[in-house]
């Protein structure tokens, strides 16, 4: 039970926020509309960590920012968690048109950074906000990264109104924080931070002067049910594919600068030379598709196949199965929600170490590492997987068991609810 200024709860409130700075920066470059967003869209890290609190600890409101929103309010039908949609503030909006949208904004690009910055404290600068987090009185606020303004903003804001503040780590690397210098002040004040990985840990600590107590590893929770190890046939027809062939499969973000598919496909290209049965599958969509599409009908005309978002898990769960191991070359990650589904799978990762990624693939045992950037070693680990289809589908057993002990909703809930005590939240 919760005591907010008076009120009692059953459940605690706990009200989410995602990292961009309104809808319009991100959703729509995935065919993402506002209805979608906040009734069925499940396929981010986000939906995973908050259908967990949701049901575990307690309820849970997403606070998400328009230009112009079209949904007031709604229930999200499978996270189960509220989801209100604002406007941004209104001096963010007329910065966004005038840098997106004026004739002459194409003189203003070189620019972004001093504008991606002023826009992300900007953003939440908004009555309409103050007052709707007055009426909801949430007892705790979790931060999606702490890389932005937005961050410094909200922490500020949690501690006028006297609640806790929990982030958690998605990827971001001080290189791209906005409001740099703020952070040496903000970082540290958080209640809790949960890192993506022990690296990321390491960095609170001795960069920003975070204290151990207030950090903690936790990995995406996996829906163990949904993601499981099926007979290989099936998997095959269900996800649409030649049970005669075999498959590398990517998914994620098609967006090059940070998932690197185009340095897969050359890697897939020169791998495959000697395995005429192998296919790479690339799921998912974003903003280089097209160019990489125009590389992969050059390259490997025939055996690269597109097959879009796969918003049905099972259907996702199949292609997993499917494949020799996930491919995932990136540049940066925090902990890949991809990663954790393959391998409960039982499916093999290839992957960079970046992130939390080393916290679940152990070399020649659930997968392989290899360093951000290092093609030929993409290239030769490739080649050895496609190689060795028995020794790498003797792995599966490991790969499931890892998954099992690392991001089990089971596991995850126990470390989760320790980041939301019912507690005075810290004031250092």
């Amino acid at each position: 039970m919760a005591v907010r200024n008076g009120a009692v709860r059953e459940r605690p409130l706990i009200a989410f926020f995602d990292y961009p700075d309104v809808f319009e920066d991100f959703y729509p470059k995935y065919g993402i509309d506002q209805q979608q967003f906040a009734t069925r869209f499940t396929a981010a890290g986000n939906h995973a960590f908050l259908t967990l609190l949701q049901r575990e600890v307690g309820d849970v409101i997403w606070y998400s920012f328009s230009l112009k929103p079209e949904v007031d309010e709604a229930r999200h039908e499978v996270v189960g968690c509220r989801v209100r949609i604002l406007p941004s503030s209104w001096l963010h909006r007329r910065m966004w048109y005038a840098f997106y949208m004026a004739g002459a904004s194409w003189r203003w690009r070189r620019f972004y950074p001093a504008y991606a910055t002023a826009a992300s404290y900007v953003s939440l600068v908004s009555w309409r906000f103050l007052r709707a987090l007055r009426k909801d009185r949430p007892d705790f606020f979790f931060v999606q990264d702490y890389a932005t303004g937005r961050f410094d903003v909200l922490l500020a804001i949690a501690r006028a109104l006297g609640v806790p503040l929990v982030a958690y780590h998605s990827g971001s690397s001080p290189d791209i924080y906005l409001g740099r210098f703020a952070k040496y002040w903000s970082i540290r004040r958080a209640e809790c931070l949960i890192a993506s990985g022990r690296d990321e840990l390491e960095r609170l600590e001795s960069d920003f002067g975070v204290p151990r107590s207030r950090v903690k590893v936790i990995l995406t929770p996996i829906d163990m049910v949904t993601y499981r190890p099926i007979d290989r046939a099936t998997a095959c027809a269900t996800a649409a594919l030649d049970r005669e062939r075999r498959y590398v499969v990517f998914a994620g973000r098609l967006d090059d600068r940070i998932k690197r598919v185009s340095a897969l496909i050359r890697a897939f290209t020169k791998a495959s030379v000697t395995h005429a049965d192998v296919d790479l599958v690339i799921a998912g969509d974003g903003p280089d598709k097209k160019v990489l599409q125009a590389q992969a009908q050059t390259a490997a005309p025939g055996r690269v196949h597109f097959v879009g978002w796969i918003a049905d898990a099972s259907r996702l769960s199949a292609l997993y199965n499917a494949a020799e191991c996930l491919a995932l070359p990136s540049w940066s990650e925090g902990f890949p929600t991809v990663v954790g589904e393959a391998m409960a799978c039982g499916t093999p990762v290839l992957a960079s170490r970046v992130g939390g990624v080393g916290e679940l693939v152990v070399a020649d045992r659930t997968g392989w590492l290899l360093e951000p950037g290092d093609d030929d070693a993409l290239t030769s680990r490739l080649a050895f997987v496609l190689a060795h289809p028995g020794p790498v589908r003797a792995m599966r057993p490991a790969v499931r068991q890892m998954a099992e002990d690392r991001v089990s909703p089971d596991r995850v809930s126990a470390e989760l609810k320790a980041c939301f005590p019912s507690r005075t939240p810290l004031r250092g």
